[in-house]
């Protein structure tokens, strides 16, 4: 079981790094909130999202608050393709 854990950590930490950098590609600056697993995307105009990683069982970024904003289905499909491209 602790394997499994430092081995999930190895790979959140991993991808936080592929995400960000795509993120910051793209324009937006991301910062990760003290003592939480948690980073706040900033978007225009004061808006922000958050990222958080769900751990197992579900095992998977959750981008807060889910709406129908361009912007939210933007920053999704970048999330995405950070992940995808190892």
């Amino acid at each position: 079981m602790e394997r499994s854990r430092g081995a999930e950590g190895g790979r959140v930490a991993q991808e936080i790094v592929q995400i960000r950098s795509a993120l910051k590609a793209a324009g937006y600056s991301t910062r990760k909130r003290p003592k939480q697993a948690v980073w706040t995307i900033g978007v225009d105009q004061g808006k922000s999202y958050y990222l958080t990683f769900q751990p197992a069982p579900i095992s998977a970024w959750v981008l807060h608050p889910l709406d129908d904003a361009p912007t939210y289905h933007h920053l999704s499909n970048l999330i995405g393709l950070a992940l995808t491209q190892h």
